[in-house]
């Protein structure tokens, strides 16, 4: 019985079928493959678009109307954000549903991009559970302000037998991630932006290697 890869991706309206080419890429069934997803969860209320529309006008005013512009057309990740770090029933349904599939599946592989990332370790922590590896890709986990706004018992290791933290050099939302438990050795630093497809492909031999590990009841062979 091979293992279940779990991917769960980042901040924007990505509907279902987002990861299908990655799981094409990896060569992995179907079957093994769980692709999660919460845009349907996420709050786009009459607040959170004044917010929105708040924050464009600060930047105009502050940085200039090409700041605006810029949030302007990132308006659906700046929605995103103050959905799941500030809308506590976004956050915590978010959590649920990832953890009726990780309760499911201790042994599974977690590919978390971006805010993916931050669910997953949330989600690990908060709810005391297992996963076998836990690959971070551009991952936020390293940023302070990120860091202050977890909501977990302690901000340490979850419990997972591997972490990989892949982080990219042009990636602003990314770095090394310190104090949450995952070892400078299993931190790899790639040429890449945000790319999700870039981030895996540069773990392509080890999620297999992961993958293809026997596991019968629990027991590692």
């Amino acid at each position: 019985m091979a293992r279940k890869i779990v991917a769960i991706h980042g901040i924007g309206n990505i509907e279902p079928g987002w990861s299908e080419s990655l799981r094409v890429d990896l060569d992995i069934p179907a079957e093994d493959w769980i692709e999660f997803h919460y845009d349907d969860l996420m709050d786009r209320s009459f607040f959170n678009r004044v917010v929105v529309s708040a924050t464009k006008i600060y930047l105009s005013h502050t940085y200039g109307p090409e700041a605006a512009a810029l949030a302007s057309g990132a308006e659906d990740y700046i929605n995103d954000l103050i959905s799941y770090f500030v809308m506590n029933g976004t956050r915590l349904e978010i959590q649920v549903r990832l953890k009726g599939i990780l309760r499911d599946h201790p042994d599974a592989i977690i590919l978390g991009h971006s805010l993916g990332s931050v669910i997953a370790y949330e989600t690990l922590k908060n709810f005391e559970l297992k996963a076998h590896t836990f690959f971070t890709l551009g991952s936020p986990l390293s940023k302070f302000l990120v860091k202050k706004f977890l909501k977990v018992p302690e901000k340490t290791r979850p419990n997972v037998t591997n972490w990989f933290n892949i982080w990219g050099t042009f990636d602003p939302i990314s770095g090394r991630i310190d104090g949450l438990g995952c070892t400078v050795k299993d931190q790899f630093k790639i040429k890449n932006s945000h790319n999700l497809l870039k981030y895996v492909d540069s773990q392509k031999a080890r999620i297999l290697s992961l993958y293809n590990e026997t596991v019968t009841e629990g027991i590692l062979l």
